[in-house]
């Protein structure tokens, strides 16, 4: 649960920010049609509840205009996983630190260096976990395709690096211990099952692959998360396909979900991948997505956030981003209510929804049945 003691310092938005967040705990608990599946309680010891979720430019420096108040929505939403890997988070970690402050003294994070260059974005790649669940195995770093021989076998090729360099941690929960690693998957050209895309995917997972079959690994448990720019998860598309083919499955509960991203076109962009050779990787059969926006910044709430849209400027000003777009030109009404719709709030939260499931991470029974059928 964050910690909620300064909401008072919103004063007379106390109560609404409270009503809101009160409305998103139930709705992510009990409200079946606010997500495909309500998250089950964490607060046992025989599972796990794993997340993913690219929260929009997660930047603690000035590119990032959220308000306090989406803070504490983001923070409720986490608050409800065990461990959640996080995309596109930003050089500055004001942001990431002011979500753990939100927490609580018992949630950790893991984050990567930023990858340089434009591709790149400058981004890192994180990792925040509750250590009441979850610990840190002491294992991490970041991935470096190794290089290739040529087709006579005897040269060695430099491979390609992906554009944002994935991140693989260890982990423990329980009886169960695991390798986590995240990506962003380069976005390219908008068209699917674009080469870049496919390439980098197929690096990654044959890789995880090869990692996953050596018996010096530290886990033969390797899940595979995180942004991976999937138009449609299907055998058709390439770059879903490129996972599917090096041995990793998405579970069935993940495979039923409407669409990952915010928008009217269903796109596949998140996912999260098993594999294993261990045999004490098991699904519990729940898992989904979660659409905030049903709960939070809704259409019906657009004048309330009318204020913070203008940021401070006067109405004339052509900087005022809810009163006149990028060419400057005067916005309609109809045009004011699509920018706060498809632009201002996703940049609050995200244009992301974020995706979960539900591990086994008890098996003392299994252990002690094994032992006694001997």
């Amino acid at each position: 649960m964050p910690l909620f003691y300064d909401l008072d310092s919103f004063g007379d938005d106390t109560a609404r920010i409270a009503g809101r967040l009160a409305a998103l705990r139930q709705s992510m608990r009990n409200h079946p049609t606010i997500s495909d599946r309500s998250i089950p309680d964490k607060n046992t010891s025989d599972t796990l509840l794993l997340a993913t979720w690219n929260i929009k430019d997660f930047d603690g420096g000035a590119a990032d205009n959220r308000t306090d108040e989406s803070f504490w929505y983001i923070a409720e939403i986490v608050s409800h996983f065990d461990l959640i890997a996080i995309q596109e988070v930003g050089a500055n970690l004001g942001a990431l630190e002011k979500l753990k402050n939100h927490l609580g003294g018992t949630w950790r994070y893991i984050v990567s260096d930023v990858t340089a260059g434009k591709a790149g974005n400058y981004e890192r790649l994180a990792f925040l976990f509750d250590r009441r669940k979850v610990r840190f195995s002491g294992v991490a770093g970041e991935i470096v395709i190794p290089p290739k021989k040529d087709h006579g076998g005897k040269e060695i090729v430099p491979s390609n690096q992906l554009a944002r360099t994935p991140t693989i941690v260890g982990f423990e929960a329980g009886w169960f211990r695991f390798m986590l690693s995240t990506v962003h998957i380069i976005w390219g050209k908008n068209v699917e099952g674009h080469p870049a895309r496919v390439k980098e995917i197929q690096e990654i997972a044959s890789f995880l692959k090869k990692r996953s079959e050596d018996t010096s690994a530290w886990s033969g448990n390797m899940l595979l998360l995180g942004d991976f720019n999937i138009f449609s998860a299907d055998r058709s598309n390439a770059a879903y396909s490129a996972l599917i083919d090096n041995g990793f499955l998405v579970p069935e509960a993940l495979q039923e979900i409407p669409q990952t991203n915010v928008g009217s076109e269903p796109r596949f962009y998140d996912q999260i991948a098993l594999r294993t050779r261990a045999r004490n990787l098991e699904p519990t059969g729940r898992g989904g997505v979660f659409d905030f926006f049903e709960v939070i910044y809704r259409d019906e709430d657009y004048a309330v956030y009318v204020p913070a849209m203008m940021a401070g400027r006067a109405e004339d000003d052509p900087q005022n981003r809810l009163t006149f777009d990028t060419k400057r030109n005067l916005r309609n009404a109809d045009q004011r209510r699509a920018y706060f719709r498809n632009h201002w709030r996703r940049r609050q939260m995200s244009d992301h929804l974020p995706m979960w499931l539900e591990l086994k991470i008890d098996f003392g029974e299994e252990y002690l049945q094994n032992r006694a059928n001997r």
